[in-house]
């Protein structure tokens, strides 16, 4: 079962152009944490420990060679982070990164803000935006398998997370849950087309079979490529 599983990767983030000043964005750069290679421009309203928070999560989830600025703000209850890359244009930007950086946003939000709305955005030399994702799933995880949940309950995320760790028995593995009736269940695999499945057909529908029985409601299993596309579904 292991060609069932994908890991999601990490995505190389370089400055082209440094400093303090952040004329093209909603910033306001009052302060200034640097740790290293990384300093976090935030406002008056982000506190000191969430910009730590930020720059740790920066450092920890993205690949950083040279220096990088990252740019916190906060409006009523959501949050705006914004970090410098090497991309000049949209264009730039590959299918797999950008689905990383959508699911970037979702963990960004429940490890640094508590689940609150962010909008996580990716900014070229110039400090002008090239690509923004928000925040949607919470998530859940275990022996290397995330379970991100959108639309249902964490007791029905940790019925397909259990599931999942008696399937594959470890991962590293992404599942994407969004609502139910039917649930929407969304398997991240290596295939890049649906053609490459195969003999997979079969685990994929008893998966669907059987979280069907789990979660006591209709379940549609989508295979998703590297970038996140669907490429196949299967109903319980």
């Amino acid at each position: 079962m292991k060609k069932l599983v994908f890991a999601l990767f990490a995505v190389a983030l370089l400055v082209i152009a440094a400093g303090c000043e952040n004329p093209d964005t909603n910033v306001k750069t009052e302060k200034t944490l640097t740790i290293n290679d990384v300093t976090v421009h935030y406002s008056d309203d982000v506190s000191l420990s969430k910009a730590k928070a930020v720059l740790n999560f920066v450092r920890d989830n993205f690949q950083i060679n040279g220096k990088t600025d990252v740019y916190v703000s906060k409006s009523g209850d959501s949050y705006t982070v914004e970090v410098t890359t090497p991309y000049a244009s949209a264009s730039d930007i590959d299918g797999r990164t950008a689905f990383y950086v959508k699911v970037m946003a979702s963990k960004m939000s429940q490890d640094v803000f508590n689940g609150a709305k962010l909008t996580l955005k990716l900014l070229n030399g110039d400090e002008k935006e090239v690509f923004s994702a928000e925040s949607k799933y919470a998530y859940i995880e275990s022996n290397g398998i995330t379970v991100w949940y959108s639309g249902v309950s964490v007791d029905d995320a940790q019925k397909v997370l259990d599931y999942a760790v008696s399937f594959a028995g470890s991962g590293p593995w992404d599942i994407f849950i969004d609502g139910s009736n039917p649930y929407r269940i969304s398997a991240m695999s290596s295939f890049e087309s649906g053609d490459e499945i195969g003999d997979a057909e079969n685990a994929y529908r008893g998966m669907a079979s059987e979280l069907s029985q789990e979660l006591g409601g209709n379940v549609v299993i989508y295979v998703l490529n590297p970038e996140g596309e669907e490429i196949a579904s299967f109903n319980s």
